[in-house]
């Protein structure tokens, strides 16, 4: 979306103006479509769901040591369970398994994360996948096209 927009002349003029003048005054993170994901070598399509699917296959075998899936993320899961007040974090690892199982299916992890708007741990472990993919694409990034 964002990218279409780049490209027509009038908004690109108008965006490239306001990124000088005001978005490098302060942190900025950019979130870009997944069509410019492989320009910047960042992983895309079956390649990505593959990740997902790894990253969000969170296990531990005897109840206390990861076996499974991205540290960071099941991190991220203690964090979010011990602020809520909850704690019981295995229905957000289900989600994630959820996710990690569909994604061999999925045509998409954008038309999974769609058809499961309304799950708000599935929407929630998407997210994490998602920005732990791209965290970890940045620091090693993808061979150029």
């Amino acid at each position: 979306m964002l990218l279409a927009l780049i490209r027509r002349q009038q908004a690109s003029r108008a965006f490239t103006n306001f990124v000088g003048a005001v978005m490098f005054e302060q942190r900025t993170v950019f979130v870009v479509g997944a069509g410019a994901s492989r320009e910047v070598r960042l992983p895309m399509g079956a390649e990505l769901k593959g990740i997902l699917a790894e990253k969000l296959n969170i296990r531990y075998d005897d109840g206390s040591n990861l076996s499974g899936g991205d540290r960071n993320i099941a991190g991220a899961v203690k964090f979010i369970v011990r602020n809520a007040g909850e704690r019981d974090a295995n229905s957000y690892y289900w989600a994630g398994r959820s996710i990690s199982a569909a994604m061999p299916q999925s045509i998409s992890i954008d038309n999974y994360m769609h058809t499961h708007a309304d799950d708000v741990l599935i929407s929630l472990m998407g997210k994490l996948g998602i920005a732990a993919s791209i965290l970890e694409a940045e620091q090693h990034p993808c061979p150029a096209p």
